[in-house]
């Protein structure tokens, strides 16, 4: 018996960064995006944002969108600076904060798994992907084919355990 695709209908999507400790953000709200405009460890500093004004607040997520890293806000320094859970940003490097991820920590996303590879062969179509999902169950789907959704509501896509080739290449729906 033949059994019907899924069509999926959405109207918001993220380029995933994968983390062992910090979960997808919700797009729910406006992010707030940048250039830094100098460097500190464990800083964002930019000059011409008021983070205070844009309601930043501890705990949102932050993405460098030059090197495809990922961190949190642990506290709001002024109104030009942030403390980061991670050493993350340099001068001259763009980013984007995710607001308001605290009070959306069980909101999942489908998953959608893509790959670094320019080409796909038998070899290299099916990878490793590990999640947890919004039930907290942390799961590896093993030999999963890439340009497929996973079948279960995501909060996190793991660094470790999820193949190379998947780590920075899965598109969050909702």
């Amino acid at each position: 018996m033949a059994y019907p695709k899924n069509t999926i209908n959405v109207g918001a999507a993220l380029e995933v960064i994968a983390s062992d400790t910090i979960p997808i953000p919700t797009i729910g709200m406006t992010p707030v995006s940048g250039t830094t405009t100098s460097t500190t460890t464990d800083k964002l500093v930019d000059s011409n944002v008021n983070f205070i004004s844009e309601d930043i607040r501890v705990g949102d997520i932050v993405y460098n969108t030059t090197n495809n890293t990922v961190a949190t806000v642990t506290s709001i320094d002024g109104e030009t600076e942030l403390s980061l859970s991670a050493n993350i940003m340099a001068t001259g490097q763009t980013y984007t904060i995710y607001l308001d991820n605290a009070s959306n920590s069980s909101d999942g996303c489908l998953l959608y798994i893509g790959s670094s590879q320019a080409s796909l062969t038998l070899a290299n179509s099916f990878v490793n992907v590990k999640v947890k999902t919004t039930a907290k169950n942390i799961v590896t789907f093993s030999n999963f084919p890439v340009g497929q959704y996973l079948p279960v509501q995501v909060l996190q896509l793991f660094y470790t355990g999820t193949d190379i080739a998947a780590i920075n290449n899965c598109v969050a729906i909702w």
